[in-house]
């Protein structure tokens, strides 16, 4: 920014010294037949001093005007007056400023700008330069201003539409974590309770282990997103932890089988190097999907199916129909996540299918095609 800030003044600088360089040429070399002091060293001086003026333009831009409109009282329109007035025009958003200054400027250049010894001309001529001296800059300053506001409101709603598809990630991710996680601790926590008196100490005392484990790192995996939304700039926060990827089902499967839900992890063909949205996303497929077989299925088998091939990963979990045991209090589901993977699939050119089976049971399954040169 402060770069951009240099370079700016530097340009001002130069444009102040050419229409300086510029103007004090003009006045010196007008005809010597003309009278007053449009032909003296006054002049020379007077154009030198208002393209000079220039330099301040961006900080000052109405004394700048109206300086330079006054100048004009002084004998013959100033080369600088037009850049004055588009600087007025791009610069000012008050129209009771601009408009009247403006109006000023094209009627000084029409009369009071022209002192004795200038060139006659005709009236439709004289209107055509005031014209061109105070309304071309003010309407071409005009059309600048509209189009950099155009830019800026883009550029806005740019950056608007990037943070509301980045919240909507870090929700995706936070339900994740919570509904994976804490329907874990829910079930070891029944389970618990089952074994509370029934069993002895240490059975008891591994099941609450495994429930401060699952808290430890669902707090852990918060934490991570939080501090994301915490950062200033969210796309730039690195995570806290290592993200999930493919290959960490083993985890996910024992995570099933120690809160008593039977899985089976089916793997054919050869895992290739995915890109780390694909990864994630499968990897938050067969979470998801164990997640609502622990909700709404408790205790019945699963089979998770991954197959790898050189232009897609197919994936399926099928869990059969809920059995007659259930665990003591439902757990609750909104339905946002399978929505929340839809979209993600979609975004990486894949396909998401889930509903129930014809055995009563429930199956989601995925295909995900790999970019090319990932197998």
């Amino acid at each position: 920014m402060r770069g951009l800030k240099v370079s700016a003044w530097w340009g001002d600088a130069l444009l102040a010294i050419g229409v300086a360089t510029l103007g004090a040429a003009g006045g010196a070399a007008t005809s010597p037949g003309m009278a007053g002091w449009v032909n003296s060293p006054g002049r020379v001086a007077l154009e030198a001093v208002c393209g000079l003026a220039l330099a301040l333009r961006r900080r000052h831009p109405v004394p700048l005007a109206v300086a330079v409109i006054a100048a004009s009282l002084f004998g013959g329109v100033p080369f600088a007056l037009p850049f004055a007035v588009y600087n007025l025009a791009v610069h000012v958003r008050d129209p009771r400023v601009v408009w009247p200054l403006a109006a000023v400027a094209t009627a000084v250049a029409a009369g009071p700008g022209r002192p004795d010894g200038w060139p006659a001309t005709s009236p439709p001529q004289l209107v055509a330069e005031a014209l061109f001296i105070g309304c071309a800059p003010l309407l071409l300053g005009l059309y600048v201003r509209a189009r950099r506001d155009l830019a800026e409101r883009e550029a806005r709603g740019q950056v608007d539409r990037a943070r509301t598809e980045e919240r909507a990630r870090l929700a995706r991710e936070m339900h994740d974590v919570v509904t994976h996680r804490v329907s874990l601790m829910v079930l070891q926590a029944g389970s618990l309770r089952m074994l509370a008196g029934q069993v002895d100490g240490e059975e008891v005392r591994a099941v609450a282990e495994q429930i401060r484990a699952t808290g430890a790192q669902a707090l852990d995996e918060l934490r991570a997103v939080v501090g994301v939304l915490r950062a200033g700039n969210p796309v730039e926060a690195a995570p806290l932890t290592p993200q999930p990827d493919l290959p960490d089902l083993d985890t996910l499967v024992r995570e099933s089988r120690a809160v008593g839900v039977p899985v089976e992890l089916r793997v054919t063909g050869e895992a290739p190097d995915l890109p780390p949205p694909l990864g994630r996303t499968a990897y938050r497929i067969v979470q998801e999907a164990l997640t609502n077989a622990r909700k709404h299925a408790y205790g019945a088998p699963v089979t998770v199916d991954v197959a790898y091939s050189e232009q897609r990963v197919v994936l399926r979990v099928r869990n059969a129909a809920p059995p007659g045991r259930r665990p003591a209090e439902p757990l609750p589901g909104g339905g946002a996540g399978l929505l929340g993977l839809r979209e993600r699939v979609t975004l990486l050119g894949g396909a998401l299918r889930a509903g129930p089976t014809p055995s009563g049971g429930f199956e989601v399954g995925a295909e995900l095609p790999l970019p090319a040169g990932a197998a």
